[in-house]
């Protein structure tokens, strides 16, 4: 995920992670996993998200 520069703290990120939480868990999905940057990682442990290995997962 990218946020412009322009638009950062504005929740954006946030608000398009939540919206995705919602649909995958509405398609019937358990988890959703990514790959994180450095910088991304705290805004994805801030949503709910836990490392697991290589990757950040969100249990729905």
């Amino acid at each position: 995920m990218y946020t412009d520069p322009a638009y950062k703290r504005r929740s954006i990120a946030r608000e398009l992670l939540r919206r995705v939480a919602v649909e995958a868990k509405l398609h019937g999905c358990g988890t959703v996993q990514i790959t994180a940057s450095d910088m991304g990682v705290l805004l994805y442990t801030d949503i709910g998200f836990v490392k697991n290995g290589n990757f950040m997962q969100l249990v729905l």
